[in-house]
């Protein structure tokens, strides 16, 4: 079994986590909310048909899959939020983006998946349990990766209450009020999605909880790079998805042992 590393070396899971930042809603983000779930209670709705569940096999001769993604253009102006409740913990201010981008065109907090990828190495160990803090009167990280029944912790480290509210098509949603000093919300999750978390109370607030169901994903950092080692030779969809710019996909064939090199490029305007 394997660690968890950054998204700058091994893919953990293979995964890396990335990133924070808060943003207002859009039409991009939006989901459903299927209802709300009792204090303290852990998430499990959905649960994922065992015909099409991913498999852990021994991978011999695996191949690595990394790149980088990009952002091209100009970066779109962040916005300014004004904000009138409880601003000696959140300022009277906030500016919010959610095109991230780092040196050499970097793009962060993209997610990168084999989307149709059905067996391949372990699950790895994991240390300790994906986190979310609300700190500062923002969600960190902005973009966060859970297995399927992980319990991610939600904590609260700011001095006001804030409330974790989840939405996502395949999972029920959450909304929980966590005052400050609160013991952390335990959320769980049953099937496999993007989930959209934001705290209503305070409207710039927002996260992603991107639920794998396999562990060749990764979400990238401000360089935009992305590496997933220890994949089944074969032929794969590799999709990108950034919540702003939306989704890129192509083929790619892996070869027993070898290296692949992929880069994706992102634009306003595309």
């Amino acid at each position: 079994m394997r660690r968890l590393r950054s998204s700058a070396g091994r893919v953990g899971l293979p995964l890396a986590v990335a990133l924070a930042a808060c943003a207002p809603d859009s039409a991009a983000d939006r989901a459903p909310d299927a209802g709300t779930a009792d204090a303290g209670d852990a998430v499990e709705t959905v649960r994922p048909d065992a015909s099409t569940a991913y498999r852990p096999i021994d991978v011999a001769d695996g191949a690595v899959l990394r790149g980088r993604v990009r952002f091209s253009g100009r970066v779109p102006a962040p916005d300014t939020v004004r904000i009138t409740a409880d601003t000696a913990i959140c300022g009277t201010s906030r500016v919010v983006s959610r095109v991230k981008v780092g040196g050499e065109s970097g793009l962060a907090d993209a997610v990168v998946s084999l989307t149709d990828i059905e067996a391949g190495e372990p699950w790895p160990d994991v240390p300790s349990p994906p986190t979310l803090d609300q700190h500062g009167c923002r969600f960190a990280p902005h973009v966060i990766l859970a297995r399927i029944g992980d319990t991610v912790r939600v904590l609260n480290s700011d001095a006001v209450s804030h409330n974790v509210h989840t939405a996502g098509f395949d999972n029920r949603s959450v909304n929980r009020t966590q005052p400050a000093g609160a013991a952390p919300i335990a959320l769980t999750f049953a099937a496999p999605e993007k989930v959209r978390v934001k705290c209503d109370l305070h409207p710039w607030m927002s996260a992603w909880i991107v639920v794998a169901g396999h562990p060749y994903q990764a979400v990238t950092g401000e360089a935009g790079r992305f590496t997933m080692s220890g994949v089944p030779p074969g032929t794969y969809t590799l999709e990108v998805w950034h919540e702003r710019l939306g989704t890129r996909s192509r083929t790619v064939t892996l070869e027993p042992g070898r290296t692949l090199e992929v880069d994706f490029d992102f634009a306003t305007g595309d």
